[in-house]
């Protein structure tokens, strides 16, 4: 999938923008996910109501959601077991796991995510 696409970002304490931005595409080791859902979550109503999460500041245009579903629509080099068409759930933080948080199993709130 190549062109452009709208995506609606938090640009400051609950201020919502309609932007348009270019489709990213797959390098070497990644995927393209054409997004079909999307959850907010609490951690997206922190952000909308007050601008921060915690000690983590809005600092710059923010697209909330980081929940999401969708289907595969291209596949970079060297992928193995996906495919294009394949529906999939992603989960977008990745911790370190060499910090004290994340050697103590608390994962969700490593610094390095």
């Amino acid at each position: 999938m190549q062109g452009k696409m709208k995506v609606c970002v938090l640009t400051g304490k609950r201020k919502l923008e309609w932007a348009e931005r270019e489709i990213p595409q797959p390098g070497p080791g990644e995927l393209q996910i054409k997004l079909e859902y999307v959850g907010i979550c609490g951690s997206d109503l922190h952000f909308y109501q007050e601008g921060r999460l915690a000690n983590w500041e809005l600092d710059g245009p923010l697209a909330l959601g980081h929940e999401p579903g969708g289907v595969v629509s291209a596949v970079g080099e060297g992928v193995e077991g996906f495919k294009v068409g394949d529906k999939v759930a992603i989960e977008p933080a990745v911790p370190c796991g060499k910090c004290e948080d994340c050697r103590q199993g608390h994962y969700n709130l490593c610094k390095d995510v």
